[in-house]
């Protein structure tokens, strides 16, 4: 029996009724939240600390838990401990609490770009140690619950079938996955493309609309069809079946009056982009799967231009516009 199989021995509980409670260092929009999501699935609450006593005492109203000064209190009153902080602070969060003993309790934090390990200190003073991700943007602590109840958590650490945390995440019913320790940075990077990266992408398309007069507000709203239709096909038919514009279509005359209007700044952005838009192209249109299996690979080695030509080769207007692309610096 190896050490964790060992701890969790120590860390058995009976869920259901009030034999688990769940405490949050940190009452700000994640820790809110998911203390309301836990509350509305059956979950008792022990409460918030946070290094402002009224925005601990905020939370704790509005999860009807219990607000505490000190955090050798809600140590002593929680199974399970969620660091909901900003990033740079959880590892002087895990020393602090590393000062009490820490049998019988699991930490965990709710950053997706950190490790488990980062909550070392607390693992040395007894405790079962998590990164639990949930990939959602809290945008304010009153999200729609609902919502809650699609999203998927991703998570690193002590792991066993019966542990704690997988326990309660099984109890919420969400959907969840395991990632390796290593995996931390590419997993987060995912989510960082179609959130944060997704945002910038949608603030630069509206400032081309902003150029003809229109304020943000309206701008925005006139792209909303788009940009939901756009995601809507995207979930029904995938992306290769979702294809639209110049670019899927072949039309190289639009995308030259594209590039006589980009701002300089824009413009690498631009071609990165529209290179992703041929390898969907070259994937809908393949006719062999000699080919198909080397179109990932040779597009993202942009040296290897001849592969690339290759795979674009039964189609003159795209192999045409991959050219015109390559000319964009």
């Amino acid at each position: 029996m190896n050490e964790i199989e060992i701890r969790m021995l120590y860390h058995s509980h009976v869920y259901g009724g009030d034999t688990i409670k769940i405490g949050f260092i940190g009452p700000g929009k994640v820790g809110v939240s998911l203390g309301r999501y836990f509350t509305h699935k059956g979950i008792e609450l022990s409460g918030f600390y946070g290094k402002d006593d009224l925005n601990a005492i905020d939370a704790a109203n509005i999860t009807k838990s219990k607000f505490y000064n000190n955090i050798q209190d809600i140590i002593k009153d929680s199974d399970i401990l969620f660091i909901t902080t900003p990033d740079d602070i959880i590892s002087i969060i895990d020393i602090e609490l590393s000062k009490f003993d820490l049998n019988n309790k699991s930490i965990c934090h709710t950053s997706g770009s950190l490790k488990s390990n980062v909550l070392c200190n607390a693992k040395h003073s007894g405790a079962m140690i998590y990164s639990l991700h949930p990939i959602f943007a809290f945008s304010s602590k009153e999200t729609n619950l609902k919502e809650l109840e699609d999203i998927y958590f991703s998570i690193e650490g002590d792991i066993l079938e019966n542990s704690s945390i997988i326990s309660v995440l099984k109890l919420i019913g969400n959907k969840y996955f395991v990632r390796k320790a290593e995996d931390s940075s590419t997993y987060h990077l995912a989510s960082v493309f179609v959130s944060n990266l997704a945002l910038s992408l949608l603030d630069i398309g509206t400032s081309y609309l902003k150029k003809l007069g229109l304020d943000d507000e309206e701008a925005l709203n006139a792209l909303k069809p788009l940009i939901k239709g756009n995601i809507d096909s995207i979930y029904a038919k995938g992306f290769v079946n979702s294809l639209t514009g110049p670019i899927a279509r072949g039309d190289i005359t639009t995308i030259e009056k594209h590039i006589s209007v980009l701002d300089d700044k824009d413009k690498d952005l631009y071609k990165i982009l529209s290179f992703n838009l041929l390898k969907l192209v070259a994937l809908r249109d393949k006719n062999n799967a000699d080919i198909t299996e080397n179109i990932e690979e040779c597009f993202y080695d942009m040296k290897n231009k001849s592969q690339i030509e290759n795979v674009l080769s039964n189609s003159k207007k795209h192999l045409e516009i991959y050219k015109f692309l390559g000319g964009v610096n």
